[in-house]
């Protein structure tokens, strides 16, 4: 017996919406004009500026995948994946702490990784495609 009753679908829905805007929200200006100052950034660091653009379009276009719940589970774990390698890097290179240093990628890897199991619900293009 429950309380409340479990909607997977819209919480599915409300998932995508978080975590598809934040993704792209940090994606787009790696994309923009501003990439020239990622790209100085990633330099100092001592890593490829190649990686810049690359994760603008990961971060971007993910995001919007998510949004649209296409690919769902694909793209979430895909997105889990590049947010361990972040982690991997805040933690590694930039020797922060968890708290102001890599909260939100720890953060986006679990919700993704709940979206991957999730699925993107009623309230997707998987759905109307019927996967």
């Amino acid at each position: 017996m429950t309380i409340f009753n479990s909607y997977p679908d819209l919480a599915a829905l409300i998932l995508r919406l978080a975590v598809g805007t934040l993704f792209m929200y940090h994606g787009y200006p790696k994309l923009t004009a501003k990439r020239k100052e990622g790209e100085g950034w990633m330099k100092s660091m001592g890593m490829p500026i190649a990686i810049v653009p690359f994760s603008g379009f990961v971060e971007f276009f993910g995001g919007l995948g998510l949004i649209l719940g296409i690919l769902t589970p694909i793209v979430a774990t895909l997105s889990a994946l590049w947010m361990l390698s972040t982690t991997w890097f805040a933690i590694s290179k930039l020797k922060k702490k968890y708290m102001a240093g890599y909260e939100l990628d720890i953060t986006l890897l679990l919700a993704a990784l709940a979206l991957a199991l999730l699925g993107g619900g009623m309230y997707s293009i998987d759905h109307l495609l019927g996967l």
